[in-house]
């Protein structure tokens, strides 16, 4: 990378990482706290309140059982997938990663970790869970957006044309390419 390009905020979110032109400063630590927060609200939920309990005796094991295992599982893979596309390739440069996953979702590892923290409230049942996962969807939303602004900047109307023709969350299961 040029040293011209070094000192450009927009390429220096990740000192070890240049490539990396669209991840927000605080992004990894921000999800670390927010799933610090699901896990408190878990416990106390389980050893104070209860509620998670009740809940339980009202939905059959055999309904939130493989609703949760297969939101788990689909997005423990999106994410996993979706950061090995990011990871897999170190580039001196920025580059914008548009195939694979990402041409469906513009966010595959943002939607599977929703869908992992969807599939471990269905499986825990938590009310306060519940209310923890809401400030997930708000985070992982305003991250999507910080991402997609610094996109912008980095790579201008390519980053929009993408942004036309792929969605932010709902995958874009059926289109044409």
């Amino acid at each position: 990378m040029t040293n011209q390009l070094k000192d450009d905020p927009r390429y220096r979110n990740h000192e070890s990482r240049p490539d990396l032109a669209g991840e927000h400063p605080l992004g990894d630590k921000l999800q670390i706290l927010v799933f610090i927060q699901f896990v408190i609200a878990v416990l106390v939920d389980h050893f104070y309140l209860g509620w998670a309990a009740r809940l339980r005796n009202l939905v059959p094991f055999e309904v939130w059982l493989p609703v949760s295992l297969g939101l788990i599982l689909l997005g423990g893979s999106l994410s996993f997938f979706g950061m090995h596309s990011v990871f897999s390739e170190y580039t001196e440069e920025p580059r914008m990663v548009a195939s694979g996953l990402f041409s469906y979702v513009r966010h595959p590892v943002y939607l599977g970790a929703l869908m992992v923290y969807s599939g471990l409230l269905v499986f825990i049942l938590s009310p306060m869970a519940l209310l923890i996962f809401i400030a997930t969807i708000l985070l992982y939303d305003w991250l999507a957006q910080d991402e997609e602004a610094r996109m912008l900047k980095v790579f201008g109307t390519r980053y929009e044309e993408y942004m036309r023709q792929t969605p932010r969350w709902l995958p874009g299961l059926f289109k044409h390419h």
